[in-house]
């Protein structure tokens, strides 16, 4: 991070410039991220004695360590404006008065082996000096543009040698004015929801600390309208005694503590500034940090040609289906694939060595460690095809079907076939489908192409990284079902590859964790609005669910190609490909999840509209829809520019007997 004299980071704050720097002498750093009613500090965070002082410094750094606040500086990280402490309290104390604020004896220890000559304490005093010119002057600043202002002034404390049970946040309030009461109770309310793995929240008001620091006394006594938020943590996230850390606790602080200073933050907006604030990520950044989309570009660049379908698509589908008949079911086809063009070693190394810790804003940083662990799990599992790992593989990554997912499948399955209307039972080949598929690309004007193609083991599929929909050849299908499949493939496949290229985060165009089940859902309910879902389409997907829990029970492709045409009448060339499509790559269980994604889509549906089009930015999945929605608050993400046509214009199936096997989604 490059350094800036302090004269030149208090001209960037009257500027109202966002810049991120650290101070001349590496005393602090700052951080303004976007110009928001409040300021997070964290003046113990740091454990740095100048070089001149070391050799006179009679406390080990250990010993240092245990009377700072480390880790508070992360735990504010995620925040538009922070000011984080790299000194050592046993240098200068920031919370202390500038007279007092180099300490000789501290906590009944001596500091100094050897007395401290007045430059080396003056210069001590000048660091104290430029931190509280830089607060003085952005406190101005937000006051004069806000008219009011908070400030987190977080801490830590130990709490091992307190006899009494402490608690978890103690919020100092001994010299706040009776006017902020209101605040504070707000605070001390939005401190207590806060969950932390392992630790039962406690937080009190003036219970072991009182907020008699320096920083809060000068905040009150130099300007009229800013509250100081001091507020201690007690160090339950380390161990005080060997210096071990609890990560996960760490990282729940990091989440909480930006979850609920945007809350507070948005309270004190509303009620003391000149701005109104809808929601609390309207209190953090909107900007995308350089290193995020360093990270974000170089993933992209790493995974863009990684196509998990294609690399598990045989290419011998049909010369094996004849072998496989004529055989009479009892040779099991032997699936030939094209050849992995990437190193699955060095992908994963260069995903894994990305450097997400540098990444400031906890929600993202989840959000790639997420995304990259999933791309890992990929990787290994087609490094493995045709080999007894992948189906492990698949199933550490997809999962299996569950008691639910089965019960369902069950009740579609043997629920009476519904009479079908004419547009149900007319067929029509691949020209037709290619025609109603053209014709919805021309609707949204969309660029790319629509191919015949044999080896399919779908009717259709979508390749998201060369925006081509390939159709299979010499294919008859019902007329409703063609109709389907252009709301399914074009309406969202390509509707969602086409929306992630006006997102900021390449990643959208790539896929989320799991996006299938998403996606899927996505499409079938788009089948479902256009009035062309069919009782004998959700048969189909039920029939994928049997076939792969009947797979993980370790029976072979003639056992599952059997099992589906006695058990389910399914005809002996659809039962070919739909087995096919199980065992492709030495066992795929993704096709229970098609069932799976439409029940939660169906039920976004009735209960969330703007969830559900949020999930439309690109490929997404449902689990990060908090994270999607948080974004798009923030003006990271975009409101997706296409929404599918049968969700602006539904014209769903007025089949009463259809919409009552459906209530079976219905939670």
């Amino acid at each position: 991070m490059r350094s800036q004299k302090i004269a030149s980071i208090i001209s960037s704050i009257k500027k109202g410039k966002p810049f991120s720097c650290m101070a001349e002498d590496r005393s602090f750093t700052i951080t303004v991220d976007e110009y928001v009613p409040y300021v997070c500090t964290a003046i113990h965070n740091g454990g740095n004695i100048r070089k001149e002082l070391r050799d006179k410094i009679a406390l080990t750094k250990f010993e240092r360590w245990q009377e700072e606040d480390p880790f508070t500086g992360e735990f504010i990280s995620s925040l538009p404006i922070r000011i984080i402490a790299h000194d050592s309290r046993y240098e200068y104390d920031l919370n202390r008065d500038p007279d007092s604020c180099v300490y000789d004896k501290a906590w009944g220890k001596e500091v100094w082996s050897s007395k401290l000559t007045k430059k080396e304490i003056e210069f001590s005093k000048r660091k104290h000096r430029n931190y509280y010119k830089v607060l003085d002057a952005l406190v101005h600043k937000l006051e004069n543009m806000f008219d009011s202002c908070l400030i987190f002034d977080i801490h830590s404390y130990n709490f091992q040698r307190i006899e009494k049970d402490s608690p978890t946040f103690n919020v100092g309030t001994r010299h706040i004015s009776k006017r902020y009461r209101t605040y504070i109770d707000e605070w001390v309310k939005n401190l207590s929801s806060i969950e932390l793995p392992f630790v039962t929240n406690q937080t009190k008001e003036n219970d072991v600390f009182f907020g008699e620091g320096y920083q809060l006394k000068y905040i009150k006594n130099n300007f009229k309208n800013t509250l100081v938020l001091a507020t201690e943590i007690k160090k339950m996230y380390i161990d005080e005694q060997s210096g071990d850390t609890y990560p996960e606790i760490i990282q729940a602080l990091k989440e909480e503590f930006k979850r609920v200073i945007s809350l507070q933050a948005k309270f004190h907006a509303n009620a003391a500034t000149n701005i109104t604030v809808k929601k609390r990520h309207g209190m953090l950044s909107s900007e995308l940090s350089p290193i995020v989309k360093e990270i974000d570009t170089k993933i992209f660049s790493y995974m863009k040609n990684f196509d998990v379908l294609n690399f598990v698509s045989p290419i011998n589908i049909e010369s094996e289906k004849k072998a496989f008949f004529k055989n009479k079911h009892k040779r099991n086809p032997h699936f030939k694939y094209s050849p992995l063009h990437i190193d699955a070693s060095s992908l994963k190394s260069g995903l894994y060595s990305l450097p997400l810790k540098q990444i400031n804003d906890v929600t993202l940083e989840n959000f790639y460690t997420n995304i990259i662990d999933s791309y890992c799990d990929q990787i290994d599992f087609l490094s493995c095809r045709e080999d007894d790992k992948f189906l492990y593989s698949s199933l550490k990554y997809y999962g299996a079907p569950s008691e639910s997912d089965i019960n369902i499948a069950n009740f579609l399955l043997t629920s009476p076939a519904v009479k079908s209307k004419t547009s149900e039972i007319e067929m029509v080949n691949e020209g037709y489908i290619l025609e109603k598929c053209g014709e919805m690309m021309n609707y949204f004007n969309f660029k790319g192409k629509i191919l015949s193609s044999k080896n399919l083991v779908a009717n259709a599929i979508f390749i998201p990284n060369k925006n081509t929909l390939k159709v299979k050849t010499n294919i008859t299908v019902s007329k409703k079902y063609a109709n389907a499949l252009a709301h399914h493939e074009i309406g969202i496949h390509m509707l969602t590859t086409e929306n992630a290229k006006h997102q900021p985060l390449k990643v959208l165009s790539l896929g989320l964790p799991l996006d299938t089940k998403t996606q899927e859902g996505l499409a079938i309910l788009s089948e479902y609005l256009s009035g062309n879902i069919s009782l004998e389409r959700l048969k189909e997907l039920a029939l994928r669910v049997m076939a792969v829990n009947h797979m993980v029970k370790n029976y072979d492709f003639s056992d599952t190609f059997n099992y589906l045409v006695e058990t389910y009448n399914v005809n002996e060339h659809h039962a070919y490909y739909l087995t096919s499509r199980v065992y492709r790559g030495g066992g795929f269980t993704k096709d229970y999840l098609y069932l799976r994604g439409f029940k939660e889509i169906f039920n976004l549906y009735r209960t969330d509209q703007n969830k559900l089009n949020e999930l439309l930015i690109g490929k997404t999945s449902i689990e990060f829809s908090p994270t999607i929605s948080e974004l798009i608050s923030r003006d990271i993400l975009k409101k997706p520019p296409y929404i599918p046509k049968s969700y602006t214009r539904a014209s769903k199936t007025d089949d009463q007997i259809l919409e009552y096997i459906l209530s079976i989604f219905y939670e």
